[in-house]
């Protein structure tokens, strides 16, 4: 429908009509239906003698805007464009501005005279106002009411809507204007202007498919008017309308106009087209026009330059220039084609908009942080809450070096570790150990001047550091103020792909650092780290799913406030956010903070792991300390009084836990700082009152208020001494059939318990200062891990903290392993890669790298048109869009578009359609219904499971390994670089990379958002108790195969966001995905009840039958219509959803119709 030019309308079913009325009228809105979708109204004014449209009215939905001529307000807001949220996309091309709504609205106007108004099919025969009623015939009801013929003042009349106050006089035709047939004819006599240019060759195709009688008799009748009003410019617009109308119906109208007739002026170096692509290509993205969906518009356009194209450059806005002169952005700069920058892992140089990196050889670093949080080489990070000695990294087949640390429970909860020792073991000898002690203690370096190390240098750069330096290659850096921290780097030319232990095997895949040393990867990082404990008498750590911050709410405003300032865009840290992504040094931090019994020392610990890996990347940030942590800056030792002559030993903490060596030898009296009044000297040289002294325990120190567990005794620190509570354990009774082995009467060198074997551990060198007394297995056995004693052959395999005897076999993903001598063999059969896409913008990428991302836009999810690996006549693109229901801008559904050959599929509002764009005859996929989801499976290789909602899985084949790109990553194995942005650059900061693959440039940049749950506080707690059910017993069978943690938070945050309708879909959504991972891995769980996100499958049920049931984890292939034999290509783990049981004499399903059929029927 549009009106343009001198007060001309046509309607919807084709109808042209005059009606020059000056009021407010309806321009179209939605009647006969129970809810209004849309209202648009006009307001037209005369300008120097020439009617302009002056103010339009739209209501969408209940968003409510309003255009005038250069300004745009969305519910009494001013708006800067683009805008896109809740639905509605405006935006501002050369001469239109364009409303977009998801509903299946388009209005351009030209902030002048005209509006194109385009309504999606499912509105037919319910629309009222100027447009008419959308029902396909030009006249009826339009202007017929009670069987009278209304004329067209008439009819306009009737769709006046007058403001509250306003009185708007009806429009009465006065005789000045009546042009007659003989006026006009006499008039047009001598140049039919009209004629000629509408029937002239620009039109020759748009004669054949717009008829042009009406359009000639609306701009005759318009010279005619213009004679009496002085105004000849209505012509041009009647032209410029019968050239849209014809480009809507897909024609391509040619240039008519010339520089006598209505000529057009366009900015920079652009030219004017007719008709072109309104699907621009740009620099930021050069392959837009590849896939536009949109008819030919009229506007400014980049010329076809003498050689090659010419796109236009949206970094500098500078006009059109060829697209090899384009600039590059990085990090928010621009850099000019030719330009580069160097990283100290990378450089890059701009070539023509697109980046081409060399990545240099780096260190790799591994990091144990807050005594829980452990970063691997290749940046994948895990929580281990360990009570034992691990190996932190060893070179796996030589052993030139073994790095242990011991983790200990150092709290009153489970999930409170601390860091108590690292020990670097050179060429399975020499040994370096450095022990936590209290305060700003000395770390006490064991055996390194003893040893007379030659390969190792100990030296300490500052007081809150020590470094120890190998000469081949490792560098281990210690922290210890405010607690104890270590930090591994290794030299990559040594040591890649040679690694194993906690720190994963440093080979740039990510997915494979779970890898135990039987050769399978296990699912959590608990089950990992499992496997390198160095003692078989350890505990076997359970995962724990508590939250610390919900144990107090002091505790989580104090993490709240201060760890924000990690990822405040403004705080002290911000400069870094480009280099280092500070989401999980946030996580840790709340994390720690909330956990410690000193929480300043702990979150002063975590903001300066950022700061040291801002340093690693070669960005210093220097006073971070003037409004956070500042005490570690004053507090030197000052409390220490000088004195002349000091003849007695030192009064210090060790003494009133042990006797004190140097107080039995005399000496010649010394001056010096000593400690008065009762003080105690502590390891760190500070003079303390006694209840502030550490206790000590075999030898090393025990700080205040933290609590050691041993042999049954709980302890804890008083006034500097131990006070214990419980018995301790019988020593000597060991259950059968273990011994009891006792230092006191063996020799030296003799290592005991310590070093007992068991299942577990045997692959581990023992790695004891000191022989322990305990029970242990007789001689050749070891231990089973229940408390039994076999014989080392008989030991099982184990995988997930399941164990396995000798031969049995497992399924992981499309292999087979078996176990065989404690390792699994696998086959290895190339797996089918996953991309999973689900509630409020969370993305698990190919190569299982996380993130969250929200924007309005559309979004390349995956495709294999990618510049660098030369496929650029690409398969496959598919495209996807959310589509907002929360006031948050959450998601609740999204359309995805799936461009494949010549096809194209639209998956939106829970059913498909097809658009063919070509003449290829074969269908290059099929479609089938699987439960909850719709499945299209394609030749080429790649199947979408979609749930109709906003889950999305996306299945490839490992030929398309390293070949495609998008928010999915590009599947090469290796999640550091899945955030590759469209111009090729790797960088850290989601939003940009996010930003970088929005199909349409003119759609504004996705901008952080915060987090919802303190957006909307009352909804927290309800979040946090539904989506337990993720921690809690239901799926207990799967916690040990999926982490479940990523999908915890992601439940809360969406449970949260969803606040205005739709709140039990994105809980459900979210708990279904999990659920689903759960399934992918061969663990079956029903977790739906009626009250708990039920699904409804009676529904399919014909009256009194019972076909349909639901089915947690699907049914294998089904006999369909469309597939009768039954066999299916790519045999699809289970999807969850309704079911029919088929009775044998109607085995076919009929997928359209729902039911069950025989093939008769089909």
């Amino acid at each position: 429908c549009s009106t343009w030019g001198n007060f001309h309308f046509k309607t919807f079913d084709g109808a042209i009509f005059y009606f020059p009325g000056l009021c407010n009228y309806i321009f179209a809105s939605q009647c006969n239906a129970p809810y209004e979708d849309f209202n648009i109204q006009l307001r037209r004014t005369v300008v120097d003698n020439a009617p302009t449209i002056s103010r339009i009215t739209m209501k969408l939905e209940g968003v409510a805007i309003e255009l005038r001529k250069d300004i745009v307000t969305i519910n009494s807001n001013k708006v800067q464009l683009p805008y896109s949220q809740s639905g509605v996309t405006i935006e501002k091309s050369s001469i239109y501005v364009k409303v977009a709504s998801k509903m299946g609205i388009l209005l351009m106007w030209n902030e002048d005279d005209s509006i194109l108004l385009e309504l999606s099919e499912k509105y037919a025969n319910q629309t009222c106002g100027l447009c008419g009623d959308f029902n396909g015939f030009p006249v009826y009801n339009e202007f017929y009411s009670n069987n009278v013929k209304l004329t067209a003042l008439q009819y306009g009349n009737m769709q006046k809507m007058d403001g509250p106050t306003e009185h708007c006089e009806d429009y009465a035709p006065t005789a000045i204007e009546n042009c007659t047939e003989t006026s006009v004819r006499i008039f047009c006599a001598f140049d039919d202007i009209c004629q000629k240019t509408l029937t002239s060759s620009a039109f020759a195709e748009c004669n054949s498919l717009v008829d042009v009688t009406e359009y000639i008799a609306a701009c005759q009748a318009d010279l005619c008017r213009s004679e009496a009003s002085k105004n000849s410019s209505c012509i041009c617009d009647t032209i410029a309308e019968y050239s849209r109308q014809c480009a809507h119906a897909g024609g391509q109208p040619l240039n008519w106009r010339t520089s006598k007739l209505c000529p057009k002026q366009c900015p920079y170096n652009m030219e004017y087209q007719e008709c072109s692509s309104p699907c621009a290509d740009t620099c930021t993205n050069p392959e837009r026009s590849q896939f536009c969906e949109e008819h030919c518009m009229d506007g400014c356009f980049c010329p076809p330059g003498k050689f090659f194209w010419t796109v236009f450059d949206d970094i500098n806005n500078s006009g059109c220039i060829p697209s090899q002169q384009c600039s590059c952005i990085y990090n928010g700069h621009t850099y000019a084609t030719g330009t580069s920058f160097a990283e100290p892992c990378q450089s890059c140089t701009c070539n023509g908009g697109q980046w081409s990196c060399q990545d240099k050889s780096c260190p790799g670093i591994c990091s144990v942080e807050g005594g829980s949080h452990i970063s691997t080489f290749d940046k994948k990070t895990y929580d281990h809450h360990g009570d034992c000695t691990y190996v932190l990294s060893k070179h796996c087949t030589d052993e030139t070096f073994t790095i242990l640390v011991e983790l200990r429970k150092c709290g009153v909860t489970d999930t409170e570790t601390c860091l108590k020792t690292v020990t670097l073991n050179v060429n399975k000898g020499q040994t370096v150990r450095v022990q936590r002690k209290q305060g700003k203690g000395h770390l006490k370096p064991w055996g390194a001047k003893k040893l007379g190390l030659t390969n190792v240098t100990v030296f300490r750069p500052s007081t809150f550091f020590t470094i120890l330096q190998t000469n081949f290659g490792v560098q281990v850096e210690i922290q210890k103020t405010p607690i104890m921290q270590v930090f591994v780097r290794l030299d990559a030319a040594a040591f890649k792909a040679q690694t194993c232990g906690l720190c994963g095997n440093f080979n740039n895949i990510q997915t494979d650092d779970f890898k135990a040393i039987s050769g399978i990867i296990e699912g959590t990082a608990t089950a990992f780290a499992n496997t390198w404990k160095t003692q078989a008498s350890c505990p076997n750590i359970q995962r724990s799913f508590e939250n610390p911050c919900a144990l107090s709410i002091d505790n989580e405003k104090y993490a709240q406030h201060w760890c924000g300032l990690l990822t405040n865009s403004t705080g002290p840290f911000a400069a870094c956010h480009y280099a280092v992504n500070p989401s999980v040094h946030y996580t840790n931090c709340m994390f720690d903070t909330c956990n410690c019994e000193n929480s300043e020392d702990c979150l002063c610990a975590a903001l300066s792991s950022y700061v040291r890996a801002c340093a690693a990347k070669g960005i210093q940030l220097p006073g971070w300390r003037t409004d956070v942590c500042s005490k570690y800056t004053t507090s030197c030792p000052k409390s220490l009084s000088y004195s002349y002559t000091i003849s007695s030993c030192q009064p210090t903490c060790r003494s009133l836990s042990e006797p004190d060596v140097t107080c039995n030898i005399d000496f010649v009296p010394v001056d010096g700082c000593t400690c008065v009044n009762g003080t105690y000297m502590d390891e760190s040289g500070k003079c303390v009152p006694a209840n502030q002294c550490p206790c000590y325990y075999r030898g090393s120190p025990l700080p205040l208020g933290e609590v050691i567990r041993e042999n049954g005794l709980v302890c804890n620190c008083i006034q500097g001494k131990l006070n214990c509570i419980g018995a301790p354990n019988p020593a000597t009774d060991c259950e059968s059939p273990m011994v009891y082995f006792d230092c006191r009467n063996v020799s030296a060198g003799t290592t005991g318990a310590g070093c007992q074997k068991s299942c577990q551990t045997l692959d581990m060198h023992c790695y004891s200062t000191q022989c322990v007394s305990g029970c242990v297995c007789p001689a050749g056995l070891v231990l089973d891990g229940n408390g039994g004693c076999i014989p080392e052959e008989q030991c099982p395999c184990i995988h997930n903290e399941a164990t396995y005897q000798p031969g049995e076999k497992i399924d992981v993903d499309c292999n087979t392993c078996v176990c065989k001598n404690r390792k699994w063999e696998c086959t290895k059969n190339q797996c089918l890669g996953t991309c999973a896409v689900y509630g409020d913008g969370h993305y698990n990428t190919f190569d299982d790298k996380r993130f969250s991302f929200n924007g309005n836009c559309e979004y390349t999810l995956v495709q294999d048109h990618c510049g660098k690996s030369g496929t650029t006549n690409g398969t496959f693109r598919v495209i996807t869009e959310n589509i907002p229901c929360g006031n948050t801008g959450t998601t609740c559904s999204k359309s995805i578009k799936v461009f494949l050959e010549s096809y194209e599929l639209i998956l939106g509002e829970e059913h498909i359609s097809v658009v063919k764009r070509g003449q290829n005859d074969e269908v290059p996929y099929t479609v089938r219904y699987m439960g909850m989801y719709l499945v299209i499976e394609t030749i080429s290789g790649l199947i979408l499971m979609w749930d109709k909602k906003t889950t999305l899985f996306i299945k490839l084949s490992p030929g398309f390994k390293g070949q495609i790109c998008g928010l999915c990553g590009n599947y090469d194995g290796n999640g550091i670089n899945d955030f590759t942005t469209r111009s090729q650059s790797v960088v850290e900061n989601i939003l940009e990379f996010g930003n970088s693959w929005k199909v349409s440039s003119t759609c504004p940049d996705a901008y952080s958002i915060k987090d919802p749950c303190s957006t909307n506080p009352y909804r927290k707690s309800w979040s946090e108790k539904q989506c337990s059910i993720i921690n809690s017993n239901v799926f207990a069978a799967c916690h040990s195969q999926v982490e479940p943690a990523e999908y915890y938070q992601a439940c809360v945050r969406d449970s949260c966001a969803c606040d205005s309708g739709g709140d039990c879909d994105c809980f459900c959504t979210a708990v279904a995905a999990y659920a689903q991972a759960c399934s992918e891995v061969g663990v079956c769980v029903a977790w739906r009840t009626p009250s708990i996100c039920p699904l409804f499958c009676d529904y399919y049920n014909q009256h009194g039958e019972c076909e349909w049931h639901y089915k947690p984890c699907g049914a294998p292939c089904m006999k369909t219509c469309r597939n009768p034999s039954g066999k299916c290509h790519n045999n699809l783990q289970g999807l969850e959803g309704c079911y029919p049981n088929c009775p044998p004499d109607k085995p076919y399903f009929h997928e359209d119709e729902m039911k069950c059929v025989s093939l008769c029927d089909c």
